[in-house]
């Protein structure tokens, strides 16, 4: 057992725990942790990743079939390997999503952010206050050598499986595409409802939505100042980046209730 000192030592534990001949790492934490994990993990592809979730965000933990830290142990225990997708984003890998835009916003608002009554309502204030606020941004998308796309948007997300809400429901960790899904402008009404998850795109609303679907992606966008770029929930990059579907595959220990 090895407790990190912040995120800058989480890769540096995993590599002395694999130098030491360990052959599963079990990443207890969030997103975050994982993301550290398996930057750590990306050129061993025989070490197996086991998760117990305890972070604010446990995307990947959750669409393994891991829901919390009790079902995770039985699920360790049972020992059940899949290998899943890897993406890659510069120099750095990850396995869930990545996101610029009015999510990081979102993000950065709900961190360290409490469960109780007053801090639900310090949230909605922070969040009225940065939809006033933001702007859309000016992106290009090129797809590889196939085609580009130059356009405004409020938000853009590049899953790796199910990872989004508004992603196609047949989308999997393990079908070697990312979907790119790009959210137009929205209302100032419209806007405070997506950062609460209760914007629906159905209807008149679906129209709000593209998607697209690719191995490979670079992201520019036209602004003076670089954009953040988050992935697997945490701020990793600036734009431009580039992002493509790695040959390496994560081996990973799900659930047999898995979402996937």
């Amino acid at each position: 057992f090895e407790k990190s000192t912040g995120t800058a030592d989480i890769e540096k534990l995993t590599r002395l725990a694999v130098n030491k001949g360990f052959k599963t790492i079990v990443a207890v934490g969030g997103d975050g942790t994982i993301n550290e994990v398996i930057n750590a993990l990306e050129d061993k592809p025989n070490i197996a990743l086991g998760i117990i979730p305890t972070g604010n965000t446990n995307e990947l933990a959750n669409l393994l079939g891991i829901h919390d830290w009790l079902s995770a142990c039985t699920i360790l225990a049972a020992r059940k390997i899949e290998r899943v997708d890897l993406g890659t984003i510069n120099n750095n890998v990850f396995v869930t999503s990545v996101a610029l835009g009015f999510d990081n916003k979102i993000l950065d608002l709900k961190r360290d952010q409490g469960s109780s009554p007053i801090s639900r309502l310090s949230y909605l204030t922070k969040l009225t206050k940065a939809a006033r606020a933001f702007k859309p941004i000016q992106v290009e998308l090129n797809f590889g050598r196939k085609y580009s796309v130059t356009t405004e948007c409020f938000n853009l997300s590049i899953s790796n499986g199910s990872f989004i809400e508004y992603a196609p429901a047949k989308s999997k960790p393990q079908d070697n595409v990312l979907d790119v899904v790009m959210i137009n402008k929205l209302t100032f009404k419209e806007a405070l409802l997506y950062g609460q998850r209760k914007l629906k795109f159905t209807g008149e609303n679906a129209n709000r939505v593209s998607i697209f679907h690719t191995q490979n992606l670079n992201i520019k966008t036209s602004a003076k100042e670089p954009i953040p770029v988050s992935a697997d929930g945490q701020i990793i990059a600036e734009t431009p980046v580039t992002i493509s579907i790695s040959e390496r595959k994560l081996k990973v220990i799900v659930s047999r209730k898995r979402h996937f």
